[in-house]
């Protein structure tokens, strides 16, 4: 992979893969998608990240003049769920900018794991699924890899970790629901090293990332003092037989992971 176009690189997880690929010589062309993230995190962000030479800001219209230069194009529609913003998913003028996708030479796809379970399907998820369907007509040469709850810093507040840390910080929001699976956390810088290994491959199918150790979600939240909120929520069983399971070596002890991220959210929110 020499170039990739990262759509909503502000966003958690593609904006961790877009500082991962930057610091490896890649060129990366990072479409902004319309957030509700302080204005002054986007500041942080992109003070990270925008010294690059090898980084350039380009509109969700550019995109499909970028389909002469043979890259890779990487879609986290697990961020977009994970933020409750699915919806852009529905939307014609999103949609358009990719109808030409059978002229890229790799489509990587980020995707909640909830997606491989039809158990209670939630409307949210069905957005998801049927746009994932829509891709995948339009070119086959796509990697779509399944996530679980990803930690770390910049996590937003919609993931349960973020929102006990930012409580304790008296930062936090009316917490909007629980959406991320809770079978498996994964660290995201060690997940972001695993994401570019399969994208290296460049082998098409689905994957699912998971963690090297049982129970990680549990004992990040007991790390954090909250087992006892989410004993009732539903874990999610996967049920697609076809995936091919990846395991992401925990190279950050979790507790030393999770410090991390409160120590970030420490520097950002005060």
């Amino acid at each position: 992979m020499d170039k990739a176009v990262i759509v909503g690189v502000f966003d958690f997880v593609n904006f961790h893969v877009c500082k991962a690929l930057l610091d490896k010589g890649i060129e990366v062309k990072g479409v902004q998608l319309v957030t509700e993230e302080n204005e002054d995190l986007l500041v942080e962000k992109k003070l990270e990240i925008g010294r690059n030479a090898n980084f350039y800001v380009i509109s969700i219209g550019d995109i499909p003049n970028e389909l002469n230069q043979k890259g890779t194009l990487v879609l986290s529609v697990y961020d977009l769920y994970m933020q409750y913003r699915e919806d852009l998913l529905l939307s014609d003028d999103f949609k358009e900018q990719f109808v030409n996708l059978d002229n890229w030479e790799q489509i990587v796809i980020l995707a909640p794991s909830q997606l491989l379970t039809n158990e209670n399907t939630t409307n949210s998820e069905i957005i998801i699924k049927n746009f994932i369907n829509e891709i995948k007509a339009l070119n086959n040469h796509i990697q779509l890899l399944y996530l679980p709850s990803i930690f770390g810093p910049w996590q937003p507040e919609t993931f349960m970790f973020q929102h006990s840390i930012l409580n304790q910080m008296n930062r936090g929001k009316a917490f909007r629901g629980m959406r991320e699976e809770i079978n498996d956390a994964l660290f995201v810088d060690d997940t972001v090293e695993s994401i570019i290994e399969i994208v290296d491959k460049n082998v098409p199918g689905s994957y699912l990332l998971q963690s090297d150790s049982n129970n990680q979600w549990e004992i990040g939240a007991a790390f954090l003092g909250i087992s006892e909120h989410v004993s009732s929520i539903r874990k999610i069983k996967q049920l697609d037989n076809e995936i091919t399971k990846c395991t992401v070596n925990g190279n950050i002890p979790l507790p030393i992971a999770l410090t991390k991220q409160i120590e970030h959210a420490h520097r950002i929110y005060i």
